[in-house]
């Protein structure tokens, strides 16, 4: 007992105990940091640190023994659309469960990596035959990634595409063999995704257009190469243009002229398209401010807006706020959406535009016809435009008299109280039969082409004006640039 008694010993058990737990918290402390540093906190498993570090040492490794080694990367074809449409949390367990299968698969000494997003990275070192044993995984992990997941309910499917680099054949360095397996990746994608490829200097040439495209679209947005043109929209019934479509141009300073068609669908892939959209947003509506400023007459301005940016939580408040900012009333603005972009999340994309409509800013169905068109949706929308895709106003079906389509879309469109433009009108006869079945507005070259700020001033001073083919049209076609 006298061990554990007076002042001198407890004080010296407390402070020896005290130091004891000092040292053991501060070294879990450092550990945490330490795991934190090198590893994923989702998945647990290795980052691209820590891959780097061991890719490194299996490379001198290789270099020494005088073996191979192979760099896998892995990318998940559906993910983004099953994150989307059933939210971030059922997509993190997703993602933990594919982390699972996957280690599953591989051997002791190999390093599996999550590489950021979607993306897992794999270093397989001490490949005997390194071309056949890489083939072997690379079919294992795609048939153990084909069954289905089960997550909170959901029976969901992935698969996988992979590409493969080794050493030394396609790079003796960690960045080419990481890049290389990368280059290999995206030509699986492009081949129709779900499968493997080996890497060959023959893939370089699209990979250095993406890159190059990923670093041309940051410096664009840096360096204001964007700019936005405008096509007047009209009223078929006064002549007068009523709104004008908000399009997007870039001009490189190198490449001159680059079209839409070949940077959005990128933009889209890369998620850039949301930097791009918010862009056009915040230029379309300073422009429209400035009209408004001049005592310009008042019209619509229509926004393209693409499916990813419908996803981004802040959207709705967002837009908002850059209305806000420009002073502009909410039924000056119509944002254009397509059929298949409602589809990919109906529920979360009915609220947001629900949201946008109570501040009187309209919806518009962009390429209507061309998606699901499924009228039980049409109820479900607050949608005021259906855009008819001009791929059913060609000359020849009008012609032919093949245009029962449009004749439904128009019919249906009065019976739901909705205003229809029909896009792409190129000559008299297909004005004349949009006339006759009481299209309510149409845009398209035989009205103007897509043309600058200036120039719709010019046009919207001289108002009231009048389409080609309307009774007043021959003192006032001056007014329109075909």
């Amino acid at each position: 007992m006298g061990m554990y008694s007076g002042e001198g010993a407890t004080s010296n058990y407390t402070g020896t105990y005290g130091v004891a737990r000092d040292v053991t918290e501060r070294k879990v402390a450092e550990e945490t940091i330490n795991f934190q540093a090198y590893h994923d906190l989702l998945t647990k498993l290795p980052n691209r640190a820590l891959l780097r570090d061991r890719l490194s040492m299996a490379i001198n490794q290789a270099k020494r023994d005088d073996e191979k080694l192979a760099v896998m990367f892995l990318d998940l074809d559906r993910f983004k659309n099953i994150n989307d449409s059933l939210g971030h949390m059922i997509g993190d367990e997703l993602l933990q469960q594919v982390s699972i299968r996957l280690k599953e698969c591989i051997r002791a000494g190999d390093t599996l990596a999550r590489f950021g997003g979607d993306e897992f990275t794999l270093l397989l070192p001490k490949l005997k035959n390194g071309r056949r044993d890489a083939s072997k995984l690379a079919e294992k992990i795609t048939n153990a990634l084909k069954q289905p997941f089960y997550v909170e309910g959901h029976e969901l499917y992935v698969s996988t595409s992979i590409g493969i680099a080794l050493y030394p054949n396609d790079g003796m360095q960690i960045d080419s063999l990481i890049k290389h397996a990368d280059v290999a990746m995206y030509h699986v994608k492009g081949q129709g995704k779900n499968g493997y490829q080996f890497y060959s200097n023959e893939m370089n040439v699209p990979y250095i257009e993406k890159l190059s495209l990923d670093t041309g679209i940051h410096r664009a947005l840096d360096n204001n190469e964007f700019n936005l043109v405008y096509q007047p929209q009209i009223n078929l019934r006064t002549g007068e243009i009523v709104g004008v479509e908000a399009l997007l141009r870039w001009e490189h300073p190198e490449h001159g002229s680059i079209s839409p068609s070949e940077f959005i669908p990128f933009a889209e892939e890369s998620g850039l398209i949301v930097d791009i959209g918010y862009w056009v947003i915040k230029n379309a509506c300073a422009e429209l401010s400035r009209w408004r400023l001049a005592g310009l007459p008042e019209i619509r301005i229509s926004i393209n807006i693409s499916a990813r940016q419908l996803m981004e939580d802040g959207i709705v408040s967002n837009i908002i706020e850059i209305m806000k900012d420009y002073d502009l009333p909410g039924r000056c603005i119509e944002l254009e959406i397509t059929e298949n972009a409602i589809m990919s999340d109906m529920d979360s994309i009915i609220r947001k535009l629900r949201e946008l409509s109570e501040h009187d800013i309209t919806i518009a169905i962009d390429d209507f016809g061309t998606g699901y068109s499924s009228l039980s949706y049409l109820h479900k929308l607050p949608i005021q435009t259906l855009k008819i895709d001009r791929t059913f106003l060609k000359e020849s079906r009008i012609n032919k008299g093949d245009n029962t389509i449009i004749n439904t879309i128009v019919a249906m469109a009065k019976g739901l109280g909705l205003n229809v433009i029909a896009e792409g009108v190129e000559s008299q006869a297909q004005l004349e039969y949009l006339r006759e079945i009481e299209c309510s507005e149409a845009q398209g070259f035989l009205f103007g082409k897509p043309l600058p700020p200036d120039v719709i001033s010019q046009l919207l001073i001289q108002e009231p004006s009048a389409t080609p083919g309307s009774q007043s049209s021959s003192s006032k076609s001056t007014h329109w640039h075909h």
